[in-house]
């Protein structure tokens, strides 16, 4: 068949706005479609979505060859951040993939990350307390959906309370660079002084362990690092910054999501100030509508042909998970919210062997936040313009304002 090509900008303010619309019309015309606006595939829909996750001729490791591929002038801006993206197990394929995940996997089981939840909980009782006793108008992200996240990650990291501040400062920054923001006029600055810092900071506190080890995931991967399956110190550096970026910021993205779709469902919120157990359910809608991933990038390494498509070697796809997860020959009513939903087949996470390392914590803190911050501010409602992060990748609000009660 011709290629069908679209010219979908997904950077243009109405898109990044509210991007179902123009992603469903896409997707219920046709599955597949070539963007020539960022010369990359789109599969938009669910069920050749799954199949693409499992098609080892789609592949992440893009990180190979990535410096060499930039202008001279940019490479040494990016390199210390380079460095860093390459422990980043998501940019991997097996045998290195499994071998970057298995030191990581055994702190994120369900019975692990269920014994997080006490001191999350705490954490979060913390700063619904500073919220009740402060303003009644606030911004919801910058009061609540980004520390909750960021000190839960940063504890089971090992970073000090203390460093809370310059690791949201850093997580804003390293996204530059892990979002491809490459238009900006401060590219090369933003992306220098945050991997380097990243590179001093949690450097310090790798020496810091070497000579004081304790439970924390610091310690626990140095630990590794002269075993035959252990990771390098650079591969170490690297695991902490996709944990302390993707750890947070895929949570952070997902309550804040939440909130704006809860503001049109008042019986929900009352369910969640309730009963704590709605959560679980209201949680993996959120997933499902808003969830924190709109693309995630392949590679095609093999030529081949996808829903009549014809893809090529070294051409780009974006697997969108945002309009599969409202395709209605998998889900009925998708535009509907509907807690009870069942199944659920969402890919709010991702599938396949890339699927979420983190994915059972962040149901955890989101399951404690919204209830706790439902139970707290019954009549906690959206009063304002909620704003969007303005990225290919993830569907995240930069500001949700609220009015608590």
């Amino acid at each position: 068949m011709d290629r069908p090509v679209t010219s979908l900008d997904l950077l243009a303010p109405q898109v990044v706005a509210d991007p179902h619309g123009p992603l469903a019309e896409l997707r219920d015309e046709h599955p597949v479609w070539w963007n020539e606006r960022h010369r990359a595939w789109m599969i938009l829909g669910h069920p050749e979505l799954v199949d693409a996750f499992g098609d080892d001729r789609l592949r992440t490791d893009r990180m190979s060859g990535f410096l060499e591929r930039l202008p001279p002038e940019r490479r040494e801006a990016v390199r210390a951040g380079v460095e860093l993206l390459d422990g980043w197990m998501l940019f991997h394929e097996p045998p290195d993939h499994e071998r970057l995940r298995a030191p990581l996997r055994r702190e994120f089981t369900p019975r692990a990350v269920s014994a997080m939840a006490q001191w999350i909980t705490e954490e979060c009782d913390r700063l619904l307390d500073a919220l009740a006793a402060g303003e009644d108008r606030v911004d919801l992200v910058e009061a609540f959906t980004h520390p909750l996240p960021s000190a839960v990650i940063g504890r089971l990291v090992g970073v000090p309370a203390e460093l809370s501040a310059w690791l949201a400062g850093w997580s804003e920054r390293f996204g530059v660079l892990v979002f491809g923001a490459t238009r900006r006029p401060d590219y090369e600055d933003v992306v220098r002084s945050a991997s380097e810092e990243f590179h001093q900071v949690v450097g310090d506190l790798l020496r810091s362990r070497a000579g004081e080890p304790g439970e924390d995931l610091l310690s626990k991967l140095l630990r590794t690092e002269d075993r035959d399956d252990g990771l390098t110190h650079v591969e170490i550096l690297g695991a902490c910054s996709l944990l302390l970026f993707a750890g947070h910021d895929t949570t952070t993205s997902l309550l804040g999501s939440a909130v704006t779709l809860l503001d049109a469902r008042p019986e929900l919120r009352a369910a969640l100030a309730e009963d704590p157990s709605a959560a679980e359910g209201v949680v993996e809608e959120c997933l499902r509508m808003e969830g924190p991933a709109k693309h995630m990038l392949r590679q095609v390494a093999v030529d081949h042909e996808r829903a009549g498509a014809e893809l090529r070697a070294g051409e780009s796809v974006l697997m969108g998970i945002l309009a599969a997860d409202r395709d209605p020959r998998v889900f009925d009513q998708p535009d509907r919210m509907d807690p009870t939903r069942s199944p659920n087949p969402h890919l709010g996470f991702g599938f396949g062997h890339h699927f979420c390392l983190g994915a059972a914590l962040g149901r955890l803190e989101a399951r404690i936040a919204l209830a706790g911050l439902y139970r707290r501010f019954p009549q906690l409602v959206v009063d304002g313009e909620v704003t969007w992060k303005p990225t290919v990748s993830d569907r995240s609000p930069a500001r949700v304002p609220v009015r608590l009660g």
